[in-house]
């Protein structure tokens, strides 16, 4: 800390006098995201969530948050649990990983390959590498 800067926690607003979970002072502009329900639909076409092509590949394609959240979404629709609203549902919408379903998030339990639209993110090397992987699959 240089000379004349502001003292730990001194730069912030004013905390309101709500209270959240174990007593703490929350700030007036923190939400709790709703839970919403989620379900599972099989799916034969795809990659296993635990295979490395979805950390290697997808989170190229969608960035590692993005894929953090499918894959507790996937998990949590295996056990019939519900979840917090996810922060990249848009992303994840956009893809086609998730589908809204009477009221719920719907995940396969197969995850597709990444689409030929998206690949355009990945650096040549891992372009190549996924081509590879493509061409040994089939």
């Amino acid at each position: 800390m240089g000379a004349g800067a502001p003292a730990s926690g001194q730069n912030r607003p004013p905390i309101d006098s709500a209270v959240g979970l174990a007593g703490a002072r929350l700030r007036p502009t923190a939400r709790v995201r709703p839970t919403v329900p989620v379900r599972l639909i099989e799916t034969r076409d795809g990659v296993e969530p635990s295979d490395p092509y979805i950390r290697k590949f997808w989170v190229a394609a969608l960035g590692p948050g993005a894929v953090a959240e499918l894959l507790r979404l996937v998990s949590a629709a295996g056990k019939g649990d519900e979840v917090r609203l996810p922060r990249y549902l848009p992303h994840l919408l956009r893809a086609g990983l998730v589908t809204i379903v009477e009221g719920s998030l719907a995940v396969a339990s197969q995850v597709p390959v990444v689409p030929a639209e998206m690949r355009w993110r990945f650096p040549p090397d891992l372009a190549r590498q996924h081509a590879a992987w493509m061409a040994n699959r089939s």
